[in-house]
């Protein structure tokens, strides 16, 4: 390997008399005196070499060379070649470690444990990234074998001699520092298993709260929230008028198995988590139901909205039709005669289709009547009030009569209709307003047919896109009556969710599509945290009893009932978990007074509390696993400074 004067160092060392690297066991290689600088020198250099990973006495060499040589521009002495600096440097820690091997061996650890360390603090550590990041034991395993067989192999290749032997060296380092770096969490992790069971049945109850702390973290870890997250969702939810979310339901799946152990396990908050979910559950109907009318604009029903509508049509045609009176004139209504003869007597007279004595059809006798409205042969209707009178009544044929007749009569009702308006200026306007108004009424029962399953959304959205502003007002009442009428007749019993319901492909379509403006995301916000409420509460409370009756009668008889019925039925090993579980629940570190801690620290939704709590249960986990990852740090940078230097001369 080439150095400043291009001389490879083993060359180097043997033209100036220089000691090869001396390693542990090594053979003293000069006869010089005894290392001066006492066992804090020999311990200096120790952990030099190891932090250098055996680089320390080149880069020494070479700095040293390059010092000499700018002073010799200056003082014109002749500078010391490298390999001359390199042989003295390496005869320096060859004394030390002859001379003081304990401090130098030392000296070598504390390297090793500085750079470990040192690597975890900056961030270049992949196992300690792994820790930090809540990755699990495999992840993290995976990282430290990284750990280990980077810092082996520079380890091994800078404690080599020659190519080849650096080649050597640095891919035993690699291996022997990788397979030391796989195994180091797995076998920490196993220790801080058993210390802390041995621990936890008197340091659980000497420090309840910090035991329920690193389960709230751990829960709040595995929930893959932040603590601004959750405390964010819940000033959301209380912005929303859902003050009663709580931790649990912020966090999801997590914080919802957790409370589940709290409500199934006799503590003195054990009661009021119970009836603090089922109180809230109780109350979702009443919740849902004032989400949907206040998000549809909807605080009247179907029914009350249409003959509201209908009751402000009649005030506004007496009105307006009143002005058109007013102001008409008279009524010319040929054109609607001529629509009716046109069906009746086809061709230009009677001559041509003679009449006869056979009885008209159902179509002609409805054509007909209509045309009796007009004229009796003899003489025309012209008074105004009558023919608004006679349209009136065509429009109430035309409304009951079946389709074919239904053709028939509406050229005659519009041609009557087009009459009017030519008679009175004021007609149009108070036509125009009474079929905008009918619109609205009819856009009600529209509303009621959308919501539905026989509807589908992508033919209801579109036509509800279609209407004016006052109808799709009049279709969001129709349409959200079906559905509160449905929730407001549902059990109130906690085990049942009106939320189901409202969320559904159809819902999803149409609630955002119909929602009054500004109004969709928060109610749809809001539908979802009644479901993820009732998910908590049918997690805690929900499913079979045993579980809770054999919790209570263990609390009230001091013994576990599982262990008799399982020895009673012959099943001895199911007997012996059974009765485990109690110790293991003292091992874990979850006695009642934790698992009480933890319940309100579940259940609280204050945003500002919630906050203080889950930050110390982060911090408690946070603290443990930078302790975790130094400690893995320090032991593969030791290690791996003693795998690097197995095949080293």
């Amino acid at each position: 390997m080439p150095r400043f004067n291009g001389v490879p160092v083993e060359q180097a060392a043997e033209q100036e008399g220089a000691p090869r690297k001396p390693r542990f066991g090594g053979i003293p290689v000069s006869n010089e005196p005894q290392f001066a600088g006492g066992m804090a020198g020999a311990a200096a250099l120790g952990a030099g070499d190891t932090m250098s990973f055996g680089f320390g006495d080149e880069l020494g060499a070479g700095l040293g060379a390059a010092s000499e040589y700018l002073a010799s521009k200056i003082t014109g002495e002749e500078p010391r070649s490298y390999s001359e600096l390199l042989g003295k440097m390496r005869d320096q820690e060859a004394r030390a470690k002859e001379t003081n091997p304990g401090s130098f061996l030392t000296g070598q650890i504390a390297g090793g444990l500085a750079g470990g360390a040192g690597l975890a603090r900056g961030g270049l550590s992949l196992g300690a990234n792994a820790i930090q990041k809540g990755a699990n034991l495999a992840r993290v395993s995976g990282a430290s074998l990284a750990d280990g067989a980077i810092l082996g192999g520079l380890q091994g290749v800078g404690s080599g001699e020659g190519l080849d032997g650096r080649i050597q060296a640095g891919t035993v380092g690699m291996l022997t520092g990788g397979a030391l770096g796989g195994v180091a969490p797995g076998a920490i992790a196993g220790v801080q298993k058993v210390a802390g069971m041995a621990a936890a049945p008197i340091a659980a109850r000497v420090f309840p709260d910090r035991y329920a702390e690193r389960a709230l973290g751990d829960t709040l870890r595995r929930s893959g929230m932040t603590v601004d997250e959750v405390a964010n969702a819940l000033d959301a939810a209380r912005a929303d008028g859902q003050g009663m979310f709580n931790v649990a339901d912020a966090m999801g799946n997590a914080g919802q198995r957790m409370l589940s152990t709290a409500a199934r396990t006799p503590h003195n908050e054990r009661q009021a988590v119970i009836e603090g979910l089922q109180s809230r559950q109780i109350g979702q109907g009443e919740r849902l139901a004032s989400f949907l009318a206040e998000g549809f604009n909807a605080p009247d029903t179907a029914a009350q909205r249409a003959a509201r509508l209908t009751t402000e049509r009649a005030t506004a045609a007496n009105a307006n039709y009143g002005a058109a009176r007013n102001s008409a004139g008279v009524v010319d209504p040929t054109n609607a005669i001529a629509a009716a003869d046109d069906f009746l007597s086809p061709g230009a007279t009677r001559l041509m289709n003679p009449g006869n004595n056979i009885a008209d059809d159902s179509i002609e006798a409805a054509v007909r009547r209509a045309r009796s409205y007009l004229t009796d042969g003899n003489s025309v209707l012209t008074d105004f009030n009558a023919s608004l009178r006679a349209k009136q009544e065509l429009d109430a044929m035309i409304e009951g009569a079946r389709p074919a007749a239904q053709r028939q009569l509406i050229p005659v009702r519009n041609a009557l209709d087009n009459a009017l308006e030519q008679a009175s200026p004021n007609y149009a306007a108070a036509r125009n307003a009474f079929r905008q108004q009918s619109r609205s009424i009819d856009a009600v029962e529209a509303g009621t047919n959308a919501a539905s399953p026989r509807v589908r959304s992508a033919d209801s959205v579109p036509a509800f896109q279609g209407m004016s502003p006052e109808e799709q007002a009049a279709f969001r009442a129709g349409y959200v009556d079906p559905y509160i009428t449905k929730i407001e007749s549902t059990s109130m019993s906690p085990t049942t969710n009106k939320a189901r319901g409202l969320i559904t492909p159809k819902t999803g379509e149409e609630f955002p599509a119909f929602a009054a403006p500004g109004r969709g995301d928060q109610m749809g916000n809001r539908i979802a945290r009644e479901q993820r409420m009732f998910e908590t509460s049918n997690a805690a409370l929900g499913g079979s009893k045993t579980a809770d009756n054999l919790a209570d009668a263990a609390e009230l008889n001091r013994f576990d009932p599982g262990v008799m019925s399982a020895l009673m039925n012959g099943k001895p090993i199911s007997a012996l978990l059974a009765g485990a579980k109690g110790v293991l629940n003292e091992a874990s570190g979850t006695p009642p007074r934790v698992v009480e801690q933890l319940a309100r620290a579940l259940m609280e939704s204050d945003p500002a509390a919630a906050r203080a709590v889950l930050q110390g249960g982060q911090n408690r986990v946070t603290s443990s696993d930078e302790l975790r990852a130094r400690i893995i740090s320090t032991l593969l940078g030791t290690g791996a400074a003693g795998a690097g230097r197995i095949a080293a001369p």
